[in-house]
């Protein structure tokens, strides 16, 4: 497999802020979404492309993941070494299949709130629980797909639910996900979590 000219990083306490930047990265310019590692209760997203599509990619990317959580890392390497595909713990996966709709997401500390209020979230709404991401650091991060009104629905009750928990991360809403995001975080990825 050929090395591309550039690999863009976007990291992020968390990860729904992750997955923001990451389908804005893929929406704004030619990269390939190469998948995440988490370490920590940090989550990294990489993507591929020549160097001035990946300076695009970084660029909204980092913006639309500070729309959820105000420290965001974002980093180009130009021209990297082969082995820097290595450090892609959990690529994008090739068997994923979604149906269309908007994808939600709610991050909190803690797992046990966190499962109640998918329980909620399913309950009112027409909205199907695809993932539940939890990261180091008590980081848990569900993933809702619905129509967009079910989403916000969705999410409406997630907020309502956590409206007094101190360890709501936040809530995001992606109207029409790229594909390759929804098969990168969608895809539950085996055990207890990452």
């Amino acid at each position: 497999m050929g090395m591309d000219p550039a690999i863009g990083m976007i990291e992020v306490e968390g990860v729904a802020a992750a997955i923001v930047g990451a389908d804005a990265a893929c929406k704004s310019a030619d990269v390939q979404l190469m998948g995440w590692e988490s370490i920590g209760g940090y989550t990294t997203v990489f993507f591929s492309g020549s160097i001035s599509d990946v300076a695009a990619a970084l660029n909204n990317g980092e913006e639309a993941a500070k729309g959820i959580i105000e420290h965001v890392v974002a980093a180009p390497l130009n021209q990297p070494d082969p082995a820097c595909r290595n450090f892609v713990t959990f690529p994008v996966r090739t068997d994923a299949e979604f149906r269309e709709g908007a994808l939600g997401l709610v991050e909190t500390r803690g797992y046990g709130i966190h499962i109640h209020t998918n329980d909620q979230m399913v309950k009112a709404a027409a909205v199907e629980v695809i993932n539940v991401l939890t990261v180091h650091d008590r980081v848990v991060c569900s993933l809702v797909l619905g129509d967009v009104g079910a989403v916000k629905e969705a999410i409406a009750t997630a907020r309502g639910e956590l409206a007094d928990y101190e360890h709501l991360m936040g809530t995001a809403l992606i109207p029409q996900p790229r594909p390759e995001v929804l098969a990168a975080y969608g895809m539950p990825m085996g055990g207890g979590g990452v």
